[in-house]
């Protein structure tokens, strides 16, 4: 609550101190100027279009803006806490021989398909097949 209050002074007083550097600005092509130059066009930056309404409407629009960005920004940090990221599968040599009693079991269960199917829900390893001598 103190954060708001001393985010809308601090806009107030910009919008203050903006009122005090009125005057005449020139466009000069893509840039824009306080002296004027040839083929400058003249623009009148006079707050007095502005009425009080409308600057307050800014300032609640203002802060209505900075809630949301913190309200996203805390959702962000804690949907990201929540992601794990997934665990490599196996980055080095195939997976170690299983004991007799596993490799008999999973014999059972993998008959009548082709072997290195993957059906059985074991990975596919290629192997190199040893040299003919």
């Amino acid at each position: 609550m103190i954060g708001r209050a001393v985010a809308v002074g601090l806009l107030l007083l910009a919008v203050a101190a903006g009122a005090g550097a009125q005057g005449t600005v020139y466009r000069c092509g893509n840039e824009y100027r306080r002296t004027p130059c040839s083929q400058g066009k003249a623009l009148d930056t006079q707050e007095s279009a502005r009425t009080e309404g409308q600057c307050a409407e800014a300032v609640r629009v203002a802060t209505s803006e900075k809630q949301l960005a913190e309200d996203m920004a805390r959702d962000r940090r804690r949907a990201e806490a929540a992601n794990r990221p997934a665990a490599a599968g196996s980055l080095g040599p195939a997976r170690p021989a299983t004991s007799g009693n596993a490799k008999a079991s999973a014999a059972g269960k993998s008959k009548g398909k082709k072997k290195g199917s993957g059906a059985d829900g074991e990975d596919f390893v290629a192997q190199v097949p040893a040299a003919k001598t």
